[in-house]
């Protein structure tokens, strides 16, 4: 059964790249053509923003692979267990010991790079912003 289309807008920022998505819904399932237009706006826009989004990290990793194959970080410790796809992020200590990277966030670069097939990109799902 192919699901049902949702109604995507991508709106520019007021910027040299990025773009909202908007009207997509990441908890449905996607339909081909929906990602096909995400897609191409990921190409024009480098930077695609998902707002208020309410996804499980098992359901962020299958939206990932409809990109294609999803790398591993080599950071071991911070992978998270039921989903090692996805790799913790987070400033937060408990019991003197980090429960992600701290320092992911700090300047601008690219994961796993150096690789001979990079990424297309990478999805990171914020949990807690200062506003």
């Amino acid at each position: 059964m192919v699901p049902p289309l949702q109604t995507i807008r991508v709106e520019p920022f007021d910027a040299p790249l990025g773009a909202d998505v908007i009207g997509l819904d990441l908890a449905r399932p996607l339909g081909d053509s929906d990602l096909a237009a995400l897609h191409r706006a990921h190409l024009e826009h480098h930077v695609l923003v998902f707002r208020d989004q309410r996804i499980t990290p098992s359901r962020q990793v299958q939206f990932s692979r409809r990109f294609g194959p999803l790398q591993i970080h080599v950071l071991r410790q911070f992978q998270l267990p039921s989903d090692p796809e996805v790799l913790i992020i987070s400033n937060i200590v408990q019991d003197g010991q980090p429960i992600g990277l701290g320092d992911a966030g700090h300047y601008w670069h690219s994961d796993l790079s150096y690789k001979a097939v990079p990424s297309l990109g990478s999805m990171l799902q914020a949990q807690e912003l200062p506003t």
